[in-house]
């Protein structure tokens, strides 16, 4: 881990409802530089719509006093997860995994 992903500020995990799909994409618009995934689609729930995002734990007081903010609920579903994903980085391995074949695999993932 290198010392410029440690001086970042921590990400958090957030829960974005709104009433309407408009609101919630006017929200969003104006949030600016938070992750919602490469295809972020709303899902509906009892009479809202819900998409989970990302954003810096230094955006969130920005976003909840957005212009847009009145007609959205913002909860707050990791307060960390810059550090939850570090730790859940631990579970991968170093080695290589392919190395006791000799070769890398290839094609469609038939087993032989």
């Amino acid at each position: 881990m290198n010392e410029d992903m440690m001086n970042e500020d921590p990400v958090v995990r957030v829960q974005i409802e709104a009433p309407t799909v408009a609101d919630l994409r006017a929200f969003t618009d104006e949030l600016g530089p938070a992750d919602l995934g490469c295809r972020a689609i709303p899902r509906q729930t009892e009479g809202s719509f819900v998409v989970d995002g990302y954003l810096p734990e230094t955006r969130l007081e920005a976003a909840r006093g957005s212009r847009t903010a009145s007609r959205v609920s913002l909860r707050v579903v990791d307060e960390n997860a810059t550090q939850t994903g570090r730790e859940r980085q631990s579970e991968v391995g170093d080695g290589d995994r392919f190395a006791s074949r000799g070769q890398l695999p290839r094609g469609l993932g038939r087993k032989e």
